[in-house]
């Protein structure tokens, strides 16, 4: 079985949404090995004094323990162009080490990035949940592959809304953003729909 992970965002010596965090990695210890114990995150993460500025990664890799721990430093990828991939039999529930599913789709692209389109339906990128503005509200698709946890949180905080996305609903839409661990609603950069082909 493949290791899973948790990706945590350090900002400024701060760690965000760690309760989210938390929930999802007790989650998956408890679906995929049975545990009951709560591991608390908290303890395992430590921030040099170096880290106390800026952007950092905290990538947590486990089984039923801990394994590995790196803290990196981050920065947002630039995204000039967006390919629409189909892929109905694709499953991420789990934050999860085994990336062969994205890599072959991504092999097979010129582009900078994915979406996937799972049962006529969008999901998320590669590496993120989406979210497409309409004009009034920033909308994330109910067919997301993985519940990311800047996806909950923003639910939680009114700021995101859940709706069906498909292909036909681009049109309705201004423009997107990726959403992830590392990047909110405030710091991803916004694109138009037309990088999307």
């Amino acid at each position: 079985m493949s290791r899973f992970i948790e990706t945590i965002c350090i900002q400024n010596g701060e760690i965000r949404n760690l309760e989210f965090h938390q929930e999802r990695f007790t989650k998956t210890r408890y679906k995929n090995f049975g545990l009951t114990d709560e591991l608390d995150l908290s303890n395992h993460i430590i921030i040099s004094e170096n880290q106390l500025t800026g952007k950092f990664k905290c990538r947590i890799l486990y089984t039923e323990k801990i394994e590995q721990i790196e803290m990196l430093p981050y920065e947002i990828r630039k995204i000039n162009s967006i390919k629409l991939v189909e892929n109905n039999t694709i499953e991420y529930r789990f934050k999860s080490e085994d990336r062969t599913a994205f890599e072959l789709m991504k092999d097979s692209i010129t582009e900078d990035e994915i979406i996937i389109l799972k049962n006529g339906q969008i999901t998320d990128t590669s590496y993120s949940n989406l979210v497409f503005f309409d004009g009034e509200n920033w909308i994330t698709p109910t067919s997301y592959l993985l519940n990311g946890t800047m996806r909950q949180s923003l639910l939680e905080l009114g700021k995101i809304v859940e709706e069906e996305v498909n292909p036909k609903d681009f049109n309705r839409f201004f423009s997107f953003k990726l959403i992830n661990a590392m990047m909110d609603l405030e710091e991803s950069p916004e694109l138009p729909i037309s990088i999307i082909s």
